[in-house]
């Protein structure tokens, strides 16, 4: 799939980088621009009705978060592997661990009071199977913990990470039993951060990340013998 499925930007905002970064990222997420798919500054620039700079910036940004790749002319969007896939993985678990421990000291009340709704809603969409609904708790429940570490540039690497994972994904967690064990694993941080005990929430959060690392990988190997 090429750029034509990109969608023109017709405002001129303040901020146009970051527009085009959140246009581009995005349909990488969602498969708009399939993996592998080469793309050049021109081709963006055109598809998206702005000029080069805009699009310049925004690629040295997905190329910084991993989402595209330098190829023999331009670029191409990252293509998943096994060895992606772990390496943005491990990222992920190393990052959010010290963000756990880090909430176990800093995060408000009602930091925890956020988080601890983040997870139990995911939860519930994880048991009435709304695969929508989950991914966007699961995505609140990690940028809450993050965001309560009250340190910008924990916040920013663990977005840029998860952001990452989420293109990598040959499928999503499902929401069968999957989904919902991943979930309760979101109450089980929530429930040490209550408890101000941000070893045991690093170390929840370590292994729940490493979790779903197996099941992406289990569900790329799949995708890839079907």
């Amino acid at each position: 799939m090429s750029t034509e499925m990109l969608q023109p930007i017709a405002a001129r905002p303040a901020n146009l980088t970051a527009m085009v970064v959140d246009t581009i990222q995005n349909a990488i997420i969602d498969k708009s621009l399939q993996p592998g798919t080469a793309i050049s500054e021109a081709s963006l620039a055109s598809a998206l009705n702005v000029s080069k700079t805009p699009v310049r910036e925004a690629l040295l940004r997905l190329r910084h978060i991993g989402l595209v790749v330098p190829a023999d002319r331009g670029m191409r969007v990252v293509s998943p592997s096994p060895q992606l896939i772990r390496y943005a993985y491990e990222l992920r678990a190393g990052l959010e661990r010290s963000a756990a421990l880090l909430s176990g000291e800093r995060a408000s009340d009602k930091d925890l009071e956020e988080i601890e709704s983040a997870a139990k809603s995911s939860v519930a969409h994880a048991e009435a199977h709304d695969a929508d609904g989950f991914r966007s708790c699961d995505l609140q429940f990690h940028t809450l913990i993050a965001q309560s570490t009250k340190n910008p540039l924990i916040l920013s690497a663990v977005s840029d990470a998860a952001t990452l994972t989420r293109a990598l994904r040959a499928r999503d967690v499902r929401t069968t039993g999957d989904s919902i064990l991943c979930a309760q694993e979101h109450l089980a941080i929530s429930a040490a951060l209550n408890e101000r005990d941000g070893e045991t929430a690093a170390r929840r959060t370590h292994h729940h990340i490493n979790h779903v690392m197996t099941i992406v990988l289990g569900g790329y190997s799949n995708a890839t013998t079907d």
